[in-house]
């Protein structure tokens, strides 16, 4: 029995069937005997810290725990909340116990203070206080770090603890939070008119969507405006106007509340041969230079058109390899003198001096007017 409970447990865990629990309402609670009031706080990082006396014990502040709970209005619209529970023993120095917690992507805290006094009505059973706080809004798959110390602030008296929040991988935060709603993309390319028919389906309801085109770098850059769609536009195709189908060229939507997760596609990933055009040749300082509109590892070098075949042989100390960009000095203009891109894909060769063949592809020639 015990073999079966372990695998069921493990199951449980593996594949995200855990249910959040539910709240009704996000707030305060605190032992019998105590009454325990919140105010906002200035902030985790807004405090300096005081030496502690000497009769106060490090342990004034004991078994702080952490778990997610899920607040739901109307049966659909749910968020999540933090829920802080930790033990304060009370010390005739202590009116109480700050908590704070600290998003570690984006820096953003947010902190509360408990004051905490006895009920003269009612007879504490001790100087265990027992708090549990059920308000600090949380996103999915959100990385928080929480902190429970004194009031006044005493140094080295605080408790400390890191919490992952479930993300949309758990089947109750995927199915009720509005965040993992992403949807389905899908897209028709109309070259002639030079847009991006986009089409977004099994999306969230009620919830307007922002779509854009971005450039892959070391994060989509914004290609264009950032769209917001109406939810009621959403059953329409949605025109995303392009310049170039580059590789790095992708597409997003995402719910246009705080937090979403994005939806992205890159289709283009294999239309490497749009890369090799941006040539540019400077007749005044002799210089040939490429430059990639998108990120890619490529070998380049300088290669000579053969006469009698398409064949073009490499020429002596030529090859560089880069990621972005390639530069020539010294370079004669020369129909025949081209440049070769090898990726593992394959190879491609331009010639941006050529005239009248089907080598002949497009150069920005610079004829500049130096100062001497």
């Amino acid at each position: 029995m015990i073999i079966k409970l372990q695998i069921f447990a493990m199951l449980w865990g593996t594949y995200g069937y855990q249910l959040i629990p539910r709240i009704e309402e996000c707030g305060l609670t605190c032992s019998k005997g105590f009454l325990c009031k919140t105010q906002i706080s200035t902030g985790i990082f807004n405090s300096f810290c005081h030496p502690a006396p000497v009769s106060l014990s490090h342990a004034v502040l004991r078994s702080m725990k952490l778990w997610t709970a899920m607040k739901c209005t109307d049966g659909h619209r749910c968020s999540l909340h933090l829920r802080i529970k930790g033990t304060l023993h009370l010390h005739e120095n202590v009116r109480g116990v700050e908590i704070c917690s600290l998003s570690v992507s984006t820096q953003k805290s947010q902190c509360v203070n408990v004051k905490v006094s006895r009920n003269t009505h009612v007879k504490p059973t001790g100087k265990k206080v027992k708090l549990q706080f059920s308000c600090f809004e949380v996103s999915a798959g959100q990385h928080v770090y929480v902190t429970m110390r004194t009031i006044p602030n005493y140094c080295g008296v605080q408790l400390n603890q890191e919490y992952y929040v479930e993300d949309c991988s758990n089947s109750d935060v995927g199915k009720h939070i509005p965040s993992c709603f992403a949807g389905k993309l899908a897209y028709e390319v109309d070259r002639t008119k030079h847009t991006i028919l986009l089409n977004i389906s099994s999306v969230a309801q009620s919830v307007d969507y922002y779509v854009r085109l971005c450039h892959q770098r070391f994060v989509c850059e914004d290609v264009g405006l950032v769209s917001l769609v109406h939810r009621n536009d959403l059953v329409k195709s949605i025109s995303l106007p392009f310049t170039q189908l580059l590789p790095c060229l992708c597409i997003e939507a995402w719910p246009a509340i705080p937090d979403a997760r994005r939806l992205q596609m890159c289709p283009f990933k294999n239309n490497t041969k749009a890369l090799w055009d941006d040539i540019i040749y400077n007749a005044v300082t002799q210089t040939l230079t490429w430059e990639a509109a998108c990120p890619i590892h490529v070998n380049v070098s300088l290669c000579r058109l053969m006469k009698t075949s398409d064949q073009c042989v490499d020429l002596m100390n030529s090859s560089k390899t880069a990621a972005e960009k390639v530069k020539y000095s010294r370079v004669d203009a020369h129909p025949r003198l081209c440049m070769k891109f090898t990726t593992k894909r394959g190879s491609w060769v331009r010639c941006p001096f050529a005239r009248g063949n089907a080598q002949e592809r497009r150069v920005s020639i610079l004829c500049i007017d130096e100062e001497t």
